[in-house]
């Protein structure tokens, strides 16, 4: 886990098993770990970036820089194509501030397709 030097470890550790106690509450972790603490990163983010609202979202860029959360974005949900079609455009325009989303998705989401086929 990357820290935010402005930030105790509590704090973070709070702000990360709130967002894992909201998922729990939606249902979208029953086959995780019951701990937040034992759950990786990359899961609690690309969970939080699947299931939660942006008001919830904003609180992801309190605990992790904006590149890891991208980076997890595009590696974990954009590489999956169509799938999170509407979910991945709507995080690109709205959370990532990406002025073209759908040359976005489209550069990124295709050559992770077509390594699997």
């Amino acid at each position: 886990m990357i820290y935010d030097r402005t930030l105790g470890n509590s704090d973070l550790e709070c702000k990360k098993n709130h967002l894992w106690q909201h998922l729990e509450e939606m249902g979208c972790t029953w086959s995780y770990a019951k701990h937040p603490n034992k759950v990786d990163d990359e899961l609690l983010i690309e969970k939080a970036l699947l299931y939660l609202e942006f008001e919830e979202l904003y609180k992801l860029c309190e605990i992790y820089p904006m590149p890891q959360l991208r980076n997890v974005w595009r590696e974990r949900l954009v590489s999956q194509g169509d799938y999170y079609g509407i979910i991945n455009w709507l995080l690109a325009a709205m959370f990532f501030d990406i002025k073209n989303p759908d040359k976005y998705l489209k550069r990124y989401g295709k050559p992770r397709l077509e390594a699997r086929a």
